[in-house]
């Protein structure tokens, strides 16, 4: 019986916990940083095409340095890497307040972009390996909730910015990052070394190698995200100004309506984790958030809807969406051998990041051009394209062993 099937309630809820708030920590840099340029873009002569162009370098690294951070979590652990990326995020958010320009901020997107890269490797490799499977649905969700929240909290820097100046939103916002990296750092008591797994693949001569990459299955996984991530990081970094020319709402207001978004996203992946632990057509649940999600982005894009009643709708919409993340993750998690959770999540997760990559400049573009209601039109048939490729990947994956449970 491997640790993790014997893992109490107890311990499965701290490590649940402090991966989830970790993992929160590293979306609110994401997001941090980008509002941190919508900030200073005016006084630093950027252009929201230059912010997405930054964005867009933040990805790029990140998802080039996420599949070595697996193999990386595969070899050295994941608790001093899951350290490591939290103290590089949150020095990159710090540095923002010395940056005046586009080359000083590409330099420091670099930075937090290989804090970013760690993470989904590491939270996965201490999830899969310390959780009871019985619970890892649940799990899936607080971490994906931690994910959303993290989201949630970093429009606080547009409030912390009128409050104590850049320079201050900067230091205050970069505290919690250091004070998470000593705390992962604490927890050799909960967190299983998933490499116990490696070694025993090795030993009777199942090690995966790289051709583990070229399984459809986990090809198809990285598609999906990349897709999704258009969607979501695109959204995310411009859907404040898009929302202010579209309804002519202030800035503050349209920044609730992304914390309203979010927050209902988060709400979604808790209520997912429990039809991911539920179902086993985990495909199901997933493209059917995506499709009432879709719906419920048409009016929005065609600004059919009032200032007033655009809140309602993105709970709404952020909820569908959110809930589907859970069954994502157990999809992944049934194409993974065992042992190679870091390589796997690091490959997959990678998607995430070249969906980053390319929306921010995309939908940067759209704004410069004024036409921000493309970005949820785009968002509508993404949405619909993501529906039928999660029933598609089911289709082409192998049963995960029952031993490796």
């Amino acid at each position: 019986m491997s640790a993790a099937t014997a893992a109490p309630l107890e311990r499965d809820f701290r490590v649940m916990s402090l991966i989830g708030v970790a993992h929160g920590t590293s979306h609110y840099y994401q997001l941090a940083f980008v509002t941190m340029l919508l900030i200073v873009r005016e006084k630093a002569g950027l252009s929201f095409t230059d912010v997405g162009a930054l964005g867009a370098i933040y990805y790029a690294v990140s998802g080039i340095c996420q599949t070595m951070a697996g193999f990386a979590v595969d070899r050295f652990g994941a608790r001093p890497i899951l350290a490591g990326g939290l103290a590089l995020t949150a020095i990159g958010l710090a540095l923002t307040a010395l940056a005046d320009s586009f080359l000083t901020f590409a330099a420091i997107s670099v930075v937090g972009a290989i804090g970013n890269c760690v993470f989904h490797p590491a939270d996965f490799a201490v999830l899969n390996s310390s959780v009871n499977p019985r619970r890892l649905g649940r799990a899936y969700s607080i971490h994906g909730l931690g994910g959303s929240l993290g989201w949630a909290a970093a429009p606080i820097i547009y409030f912390l910015d009128d409050l104590v100046g850049r320079t201050g939103a900067a230091l205050i916002g970069a505290a919690p990052g250091l004070l998470m990296a000593v705390l992962v750092l604490s927890q050799r008591r909960y967190f299983v070394d998933h490499r116990v797994e490696v070694r025993a693949a090795t030993a009777e001569g199942e090690r995966p190698g790289l051709g583990l990459f070229l399984q459809t299955s986990i090809l198809l996984c990285f598609a999906y995200f990349a897709l999704i991530a258009v969607n979501t990081v695109g959204i995310q970094q411009m859907a404040v100004p898009a929302w202010v020319e579209m309804f002519g709402m202030t800035e503050r207001h349209a920044a609730l309506c992304l914390i309203v978004f979010m927050v209902g996203s988060a709400v979604g992946m808790l209520a997912g984790g429990f039809f991911a632990d539920g179902m086993k057509r985990h495909d199901l649940v997933a493209s059917g958030g995506l499709l009432v999600a879709a719906a419920l982005t048409v009016p929005i894009a065609t600004l059919a809807v009032s200032p007033a009643f655009l809140l309602p709708l993105l709970a709404l919409a952020g909820f569908a969406g959110g809930a589907t993340n859970p069954s994502r993750d157990m999809i992944v998690r049934n194409a993974t051998p065992p042992g190679a959770s870091g390589k796997v999540f690091g490959f997959v997760y990678s998607g995430l990041d070249v969906g980053s990559l390319l929306g921010p400049p995309l939908f940067g573009y759209l704004m410069d051009l004024h036409l921000p209601a493309m970005i949820f039109w785009i968002a509508v048939a993404l949405y619909v394209v993501n529906a039928g490729m999660v029933l598609t990947i089911r289709q082409a994956t192998v049963p995960r062993p029952v031993a490796a449970e």
